[in-house]
């Protein structure tokens, strides 16, 4: 009688069992199971915190200190604030709103939302990245940047927004509590609410566009910093969902609000490109800092 051997399954390439051959996904050419992950928290964070500060310093340059980066800021906020007036009173109050006891008590709750999930160390680090967002946001604007006089509007300083940077280190602490299950709904939801938050203080003529956009790479600059050196790597170590899509949808959602029912296209010559540009960059970069953020947390704290 012939005996019968069976072929032993063959490994996966990176070595963690067998391949797609076998199992759930057999026949698919594709393995749907967790994959482990590859660098330290702090490797995957260094990229996007240098883009992060890269971004503030090339920000602060154009805005500050380039006659045409003055005179932008200056004409996109007095065509934003020039809309519906209905809309712009309605802003306010909303961005009245924000406060300190509001954000704390936003705070406390996903501190409390971490605690639950036993990520003890995702709670400090989502506390620290709100506290340490908005205390630099505070440094730079008050006591270092200074906006030269180039002959282009006021030269009073307001880069980066506060009102924005605090909005956005609780929409990406938010990202960073998450639960996985619910991470694609949090990172829609935290691009649209960043996004249009900072467009808020630019209708309302709190802020400069280059404010909003100098606010949001800060706060991305500390959501990097305490990932890496803070939340610390997955528990079980694998890597299931990164999340950066969703905030193509959400950022493009805050965009094509403030295009489509904010304003009269009637308000100057350049309303037809200032509003579309201003609206874009701003909803890029938010979508672009929740996205980047959402995958991060994904290889650092999951």
């Amino acid at each position: 009688m012939a005996l019968i051997t069976q072929r032993p399954a063959p490994s996966r390439p990176d070595g963690y069992g067998p391949g797609p051959d076998y199992g759930p996904d057999r026949g698919t050419g594709y393995d749907r199971r967790p994959r482990r992950l590859g660098p330290s928290p702090a490797a995957s964070a260094v990229p996007v915190l240098f883009a992060a500060v890269a971004g503030v310093v090339a920000t602060v340059w154009v805005a500050l200190h380039t006659a045409f980066g003055q005179a932008y800021d200056t004409a996109a906020m007095r065509v934003l604030s020039h809309g519906h007036s209905e809309v712009n009173d309605q802003l306010i109050r909303m961005l009245e709103q924000v406060t300190t006891v509001s954000a704390a008590v936003a705070l406390a709750i996903m501190v409390g939302v971490a605690l639950v999930r036993r990520r003890f160390r995702v709670a400090v680090a989502a506390v620290v990245l709100v506290l340490g967002a908005n205390l630099t946001t505070q440094i730079l604007k008050s006591h270092i940047l200074i906006r030269p006089d180039l002959g282009v509007g006021s030269s009073a300083n307001t880069l980066p927004s506060g009102h924005t940077t605090l909005v956005f280190s609780l929409a990406l602490a938010a990202v960073l509590v998450s639960p996985r299950a619910l991470r694609w709904f949090v990172t829609l939801g935290a691009a649209a609410v960043g996004g249009l938050t900072g467009l808020a203080t630019i209708i309302a003529a709190w802020h400069r566009p280059s404010d909003v956009v100098a606010g949001m790479l800060v706060t991305l600059a500390w959501a990097a910093l305490v990932s890496a050196v803070v939340a610390g790597r997955s528990p079980d170590g694998l890597l299931r969902y990164g999340g950066g899509f969703p905030a193509l949808p959400g950022g493009a959602a805050a965009a094509l609000g403030v295009i489509v029912y904010g304003f009269d296209w009637t308000v100057g010559p350049d309303a037809s490109k200032v509003i579309p540009i201003t609206a874009g960059v701003i909803a890029t970069v938010a979508a672009a800092a929740v996205g980047s953020y959402s995958s991060l947390v994904a290889r650092t704290s999951n």
